[in-house]
């Protein structure tokens, strides 16, 4: 099981190769690195990295903003088609077998706009991995947070269904927030993971988690809130992690868990863990 955080948490003051020891006393044992600007590492954070690795360290790597293979630009396309083929090389060489990318947009927000920019994404995936050596790499296309940008829960399923490289990422506060505040109860959340499961099931036991409390408005996503923050009007931060927890331990998934939550990531992770293991 992983539980990690997305980035270097803001509570952290230390060196990069010091981190680890610190996530150890919490009981975190990932680190999803932030190459939002690029698919770019340091030579000398790359050898921690694999040092780390040796030692019991889970990492993946989350694709820059600026990929967007669901593009109505070819160019933007095809550079982004570059951009994930150096991503993977990145990734291979410091042992690393997940990187999450965003799905992107840009065409129509109707459903046959959808539709062709799904199979667009679908498309462009299946050309670049087919055509270099994936090796055990794994590509997790992530739930959106906005309700136009690609990436619901059924264009993430259909994504990962029909390219044998990608593998979900289940973004719970993206889903929550697109669908404008959907989980409300553990039944929800548990219907929501049933319907991934039932849907590609070959898949499903490599399911990679973005996991904390999100604030939104009447188009999805505005901010994700900091552990234990509630809603600017008052109303407790959802989705409700402990429901989270709960149907990750009904449902045996072994957890691959990343808190994203605002400047708090190790709280979060450290919270979700120490609640799994009670």
């Amino acid at each position: 099981m992983v539980f990690g955080t997305g980035g270097v948490p803001a509570n952290y003051k230390g060196k990069f190769e010091n981190l680890f020891d610190w996530f150890r006393t919490l009981g975190i044992n990932g680190l999803e690195i932030q190459c939002d600007y690029g698919f770019r590492i340091s030579e000398k954070n790359q050898e921690i990295i694999k040092k780390e690795k040796e030692h019991g360290m889970f990492f993946s790597i989350h694709a820059p903003f600026f990929v967007n293979l669901g593009s109505k630009n070819s160019a933007v396309v095809e550079k982004s088609k570059k951009d994930m083929k150096f991503g993977i090389e990145l990734a291979q060489s410091i042992g690393v077998n997940r990187i999450i990318f965003h799905p992107g947009g840009g065409h129509d927000n109707t459903p046959e706009g959808r539709k062709i920019a799904i199979k667009q994404l679908i498309d462009a995936v299946n050309e670049f991995t087919h055509e270099i050596d994936m090796k055990d790499v794994k590509l997790y296309p992530e739930i959106g947070g906005k309700s136009a940008s690609l990436g619901s829960l059924d264009e993430i399923i259909e994504i990962c269904a029909n390219c044998e490289y990608c593998y979900p990422c289940i973004d719970i506060a993206h889903l929550h927030a697109r669908e404008i505040g959907s989980i409300v109860s553990k039944d929800i959340m548990r219907e929501k993971l049933q319907k991934v499961k039932d849907s590609i099931p070959e898949k499903f036991n490599q399911i990679h988690f973005h996991a904390y409390t999100i604030n939104y408005g009447e188009k999805g996503e505005l901010k994700h809130l900091k552990h234990g923050e509630n809603m600017p009007d008052g109303r407790v931060g959802m989705p409700n992690l402990d429901d989270f927890i709960a149907v990750i331990k009904e449902m045996n998934i072994v957890p691959w868990i990343i808190s994203e939550a605002s400047d708090t990531q190790e709280i979060g992770a450290k919270y979700m863990h120490d609640l799994y293991i009670k």
